[in-house]
């Protein structure tokens, strides 16, 4: 083999490294696009599965009120297994993050529950996650 043909067999080798190792690297397919339900008023199954619910319960002493968020609406309630599940849940007042938990595939549900100061807030948003079905947003109104 002369030199020419043992640089370019080099090269494709190291080639084929750096692209294995980088698929190594790179996450679980994550399918991040904003997802809107066909009629908010009217969802289907799927979209009942994916929408978070948010509940605000009472504020306690300090000031700070609970807001539960579980994504599935009606009864539905969003699976958690190897191949489908909620990765991220966020809570927003008024356009601020208040926070972001991330959850791993069957051993946590996608339901999560921040204590928010609410004083001055109008809106919460609840945005979430699915792996396969993109981000699912749903708001509540104070």
């Amino acid at each position: 083999m002369n030199r020419r043909n043992a640089l370019k067999m080099a090269g494709v080798a190291a080639l084929a490294v750096t692209v294995g190792a980088e698929a190594e690297m790179a996450p679980a397919h994550m399918n991040r696009t904003e997802m809107q339900p066909k009629d908010p008023k009217n969802l289907d199954k799927g979209e009942l599965k994916h929408t978070p619910l948010i509940t605000v319960k009472e504020k306690d002493e300090k000031g700070y009120t609970l807001v539960q968020i579980n994504v599935g609406q009606g009864g539905i309630n969003h699976p958690s297994t190897p191949d489908h599940w909620i990765d991220f849940i966020e809570l927003y007042a008024n356009d601020k993050r208040v926070g972001k938990n991330i959850l791993e595939a069957e051993i946590s549900r996608g339901a999560t529950a921040f204590s928010v100061k609410l004083d001055g807030v109008r809106v919460l948003k609840a945005r979430a996650g699915c792996n396969l079905h993109g981000i699912w947003t749903s708001t509540y109104n104070l």
